[in-house]
């Protein structure tokens, strides 16, 4: 995984980045990545 804070107008946001390589462990959404987000970003 790749993390990443990055702040805009005086926000700070953390930015993970995982590749799943469709791996089973990590599910469509998985518990750990569904709590306390924003937003998903699906690449294919």
């Amino acid at each position: 995984a790749f993390t990443k804070f990055i702040r805009l107008n005086s926000t700070e946001y953390e930015v993970k980045l995982v590749d799943t390589a469709g791996q089973d462990e990590y599910s469509i959404f998985p518990l750990q990545y569904s709590m306390d987000f924003h937003g998903y970003v699906l690449v294919y």
